[in-house]
Formats: structure tokens, sequence, C-alpha cells
């Protein structure tokens, strides 16, 4: 039995092999190496020479590879793959004591999030001991345009880009609550952008309310959001909008002072309507 189907064998059954094959044909460039033809493709990777090309083509037509007569060779798109993640991952590390001294102030549970496209993304959490239905674990997705954080990541978009949001995005009744209507989410929007900061009550979860607030950087562009939510009869509205959402400013004000005085990747969320594809 050769080692690839040796390896096949130990892979999960939902295993794409062309995602790794494609994976292995941008790994194979280097400073040694910086353009390479079909063959040599071939014969770094060990794949036949009428994959390479499918694949290469494939990778030419989104932007990571670069033809060169009869030649490829990685394009700067292909950074933006370790940017992006290194950028979030320095972000959130910068971001946690924050997110606890924030969380032992007001005793309640935060998260940090960023907007990548087409969701608002969790990569940092200071929980207290609560039990609720929705997981919120750093690498959870909930929808921009039904959660507290959501909405004020939507808030930093351009009208243009937050109208290919709302044209792309798939509107869903979470609750009797949630606002699908693209007119009415606009508006709610424009509020939060006017406001400063964002509340939903109940429209993600039944029972669960929740505010959030921007966090922005040197030029004032919203790159993140600080969220917390409660449960509807342990804190009410008031008290959410009197005591925990300044608290909350004061947090991202600390973070936003840290994040001008030392030069760093920052997560950005300005993308583009075709970034907007439901996942």
């Amino acid at each position: 039995m050769s080692g690839e189907a040796e390896a096949s064998q130990e892979r999960p059954g939902r295993y794409v092999r062309a995602f790794d094959r494609g994976l292995d044909i941008l790994l194979c460039f280097s400073a040694e190496a910086p353009e390479l033809t079909v063959s040599g493709i071939a014969a770094r990777t060990g794949l036949d020479r009428a994959t390479v090309r499918r694949l290469a083509l494939t990778l030419h037509g989104l932007g990571y590879l670069e033809a060169v007569e009869a030649r490829y060779r990685p394009l700067p798109r292909l950074l933006e793959l370790g940017y992006s993640s290194l950028a979030t991952w320095e972000f959130a590390e910068l971001a946690q004591p924050y997110l606890d001294e924030l969380s032992h102030a007001v005793d309640q549970s935060c998260s940090l999030g960023v907007f990548d496209g087409s969701a608002a993304v969790f990569v940092a959490r200071a929980a207290v001991r609560r039990v609720m239905t929705i997981s919120l674990a750093p690498g959870t997705r909930v929808p921009a345009y039904a959660s507290a954080m959501g909405r004020v990541l939507l808030s930093g978009l351009s009208p243009d880009r937050l109208a290919g949001y709302l044209a792309h995005a798939r509107l869903v009744a979470h609750t009797d609550r949630t606002v699908v209507d693209p007119e009415a989410l606009t508006e709610r929007i424009d509020q939060v952008r006017r406001a400063g900061w964002a509340l939903l009550d109940q429209e993600l979860e039944l029972g669960v309310r929740s505010v959030a607030v921007p966090v922005r950087d040197c030029d004032g562009a919203v790159v993140a959001a600080i969220s917390i939510g409660t449960h509807t009869h342990r804190v009410d509205e008031r008290a959410l909008l009197d005591e925990i959402v300044p608290a909350m400013r004061d947090c991202a004000a600390q973070l936003e002072r840290d994040v001008t005085a030392q030069p760093m990747p920052l997560p950005g969320i300005d993308a583009t309507p075709s970034d907007f594809a439901v996942r």
C-alpha cells in the first residue's frame, strides 16, 4: 500500500483532498523557487501535472497565484491568510486583561469580536459562571444583523458596503423579536452609529438582552466590538445603559489607547460586498 493510501485511511471521512492539494501547491514556493512551472510544482508536490494545472488555474483565478508565461508565482493576497490570523490573535491577546477587568467590575461575562464579512466572530472572552443557551467561546460566530456586537461592527461599514451586506445576508428570524427587514435594520444600525452603542432585546435568544460598544483604531475606524449579554430577569435595560455601558466604554477606551500607542496589525472589517456570502 502506498504512503498516500495509508494516510488517506487515517483521515476523517469528510477530508477534502482537493483542498489539501491546493495548499501543497501554495506551500511549495520558496525563496529559492519563487516561480515554478507546472512540471516544477508537480516535482515538488508529488502530484501529476494534470492535477497541478487544474489547481494552479483555480488559484490563479482566485488571485493567489500569478501566471507569467509558463510559470506561476505567489501573489501578495496569499499574505492575507496569515496576516488576518496574526492580527486577530495579537489583538485578542492585547485585549484579554481589559476584558478580565471589565468582567470582574460588572460581574458579567464579556467578549471581544471582529467582523469577518458575514458574521461577528468572538475572538476573546472573560466569563463568569452563568448558564446560557448560546455558547460564546472564542471562534463562535453569530449573525451580525441579529447581535449587539454585530450591529456595532456593521455600524463601521460604509453605507454602500452595509447595503451590500444586507442584500446578500440570509436574514432569518431567530425569535419573534428579530428585526429582519433591511430598511429597518439600516435604521437601527444608523442609530448605533449615532449613539456609540447597541442594545438588542431578545432578538437572538429569548430571555437574553445584550449590549455592545465599538473599539476604534487611531483613525476612528471600528475594528472590533466589546459585548455583554445578560438574562432579562437578572439585569434590566436601565441598569445595562446606566451602569454597564459606561464601564464597557471605559474598557474600550483603555484598549484603544494601547492600540494607538504601539504599532500592530489590526483586524479590518471593511469587507467588500462580494465577501458577504452566507456561510
